[in-house]
């Protein structure tokens, strides 16, 4: 770094705007960081967002990737809070999309989620007698789970209360709305089954 570069970034503290948004940035950092350090020889982007974390709801295995701009989100005071927990040696893309308040979300080992995925947790209500926004999860459906060895191909959205088994794949752009069988492969909107791994 030149000195003419020092200079210039010392002259930005004069606005206290940027002198907040990088306090807010290293405070970031310093929580990626502890995530990494939570398993061995995971590979966590400086740029995932992260909303209302704390260190339990978050439950990364061994040698697992998360890609840049992915959001993983745990809930808020209306729906509740949830957990994520990801398996062992399980990569997940770029601008994902993972929203666990209000139920749990768990992937196995061994998993590839491509890139805009959206896996969500819980619903809200959908009774006439109030504003959606202000009403809570739905009880029934809740949650999602996904076995070993599962890939999710891109733009794949999974709904609440559904669970993938082991070996399963999910086609590009799908979206899911009910459990899908090991080692079987789905796609479409709604997905259904459209064949079988060999």
């Amino acid at each position: 770094m030149s000195l003419r570069s020092l200079l210039r970034g010392i002259a930005l503290l004069r606005y206290p705007e940027l002198v907040r948004d990088l306090g807010e940035r290293r405070f970031h950092l310093e929580r990626v960081n502890q995530i990494r350090q939570r398993a061995s020889n995971c590979r966590i982007d400086d740029d995932i967002r992260l909303i209302s974390y704390e260190e339990s709801r978050l439950v990364p295995g061994d040698s697992v990737s998360i890609s840049a701009g992915t959001v993983l989100a745990f809930g808020d005071a209306l729906n509740g809070y949830g957990q994520i927990t990801i398996g062992s040696n399980t990569w997940i893309g770029e601008y994902n999309n993972l929203r666990a308040g209000g139920g749990n979300i768990v992937i196995g080992s061994d998993c590839l989620i491509s890139q805009f995925c959206t896996l969500v947790a819980s619903n809200h209500g959908t009774e006439r007698n109030q504003p959606i926004l202000h009403q809570p999860p739905q009880a029934e459906r809740r949650g999602i789970c996904l076995g070993n060895d599962v890939w999710l191909g891109a733009g794949v959205t999974i709904t609440p209360g559904v669970t993938i088994g082991n070996g399963a794949v999910i086609g590009s752009g799908a979206v899911v709305t009910r459990d899908v069988p090991p080692f079987e492969i789905w796609a479409g909107v709604p997905a259904k089954k459209i064949g079988e791994r060999e």
